[in-house]
């Protein structure tokens, strides 16, 4: 396959580095599978940043290097390019990055990038792999009910769907299940769930693991869901999520949904970092926009025209803020 043509013959341990929700699971485990039936001589392994943070950390640049890693893999998660060219210094010639969020210049890797609503779909794509369950459930998992209306896209969740006999209820509880690993600080989880993944996707409907993360993520999305969310103009809402769980996405989402003509901000306080996002359904503002703001700023940002997350050091919280907010609202004037 001409995405890894010229991984070398003497690169034997490599790494994938994915996001952590859905879509990130879903990517690592159809490389995985790629790499233990193509190259079953490579020995390939899994690493995620800390959930939350869109950048890696000196100690993971150094545990990187002391594993042993000869080349490295990236998907679905959109690092800064300061990110990918410190990758490089480490692993010259052998870094892949596989995403579809917004283009970013990276230099020293081989960038595959396209506009497409899953990485998922463009790892199935690129690896000249059948239409299947892993892709459609990181379809599902980035755009959940919108991914009803993409003509190019749903006919595909259909086809899978009618296969395996699923609802596209079941889909959605599948996404909901996959992402409770993070949202809950569980790293022990999100490796099982990789690996069934692999193996029993569908076995996950049953996990009581899962589904006993499910009941305290929803207990605590219902309570932040029922504060008052403050009005910044007539097109912005914000709320303050405050939480030792990681839900600032899910309940962003369902701001989002409660408010579809409005851009939703929220941001969630932990003790080195603010979390921000930016979320819009029906508005036509690219909130993407940030992205660029947000970096000559020197923060990490990244995401797609629908959402972008922001991630702002603590003790610059109180200069960033009202000129995000400023932003926001020149943003949607």
């Amino acid at each position: 396959m001409a995405i890894f043509s010229n991984l070398q013959v003497n690169l034997k341990k490599g790494v994938i580095i994915h996001h952590w929700d859905t879509d990130g699971l879903v990517s690592a485990a159809l490389l995985l599978n790629y790499f233990q039936q193509q190259y079953p001589e490579k020995k390939v392994e899994l690493f995620t940043p800390v959930f939350g943070n869109y950048y890696l950390t000196t100690e993971q640049y150094d545990y990187l290097q002391q594993q042993g890693y000869q080349f490295v893999i990236t998907c679905d998660i959109n690092f800064p390019a300061e990110t990918i060219t410190q990758l490089a210094k480490l692993f010259p010639e052998q870094i892949y990055v596989i995403d579809h969020h917004r283009k970013t210049d990276y230099s020293g890797a081989q960038y595959f990038h396209e506009n497409i609503p899953a990485c998922a779909a463009l790892i199935t794509k690129l690896l000249n792999l059948s239409n299947n369950l892993l892709m459609v459930l990181g379809l599902v998992g980035d755009k959940e009910e919108l991914i009803q209306a993409d003509k190019i896209y749903y006919p595909i969740v259909q086809e899978v769907m009618a296969d395996y006999n699923l609802t596209f209820t079941q889909l959605l509880e599948l996404r909901r299940l996959i992402d409770s690993n993070y949202i809950t600080n569980d790293y022990v989880g999100m490796l099982e769930t990789i690996a069934l993944l692999q193996t029993d996707p569908l076995s996950l409907l049953n996990d009581v693991r899962l589904q006993e993360h499910l009941v305290t993520i929803n207990a605590e999305i219902q309570h932040l869901i029922n504060k008052s969310v403050e009005q910044l103009s007539a097109k912005v809402k914000l709320l303050v999520v405050d939480t030792q769980l990681q839900v600032l996405s899910q309940v962003t989402r369902h701001l989002s949904r409660q408010y579809p003509a409005d851009i939703i901000f929220t941001y969630q306080v932990t003790a080195a970092q603010v979390n921000c996002y930016v979320r819009r359904r029906n508005s036509t503002v690219a909130v993407s926009s940030l992205i660029d703001w947000a970096h000559d700023l020197n923060l990490n940002a990244g995401g797609k025209p629908e959402v972008v997350g922001i991630i702002v050091p603590l003790a610059h919280w109180a200069t960033i803020l009202p000129k995000l907010q400023a932003k926001l609202l020149t943003l949607t004037a």
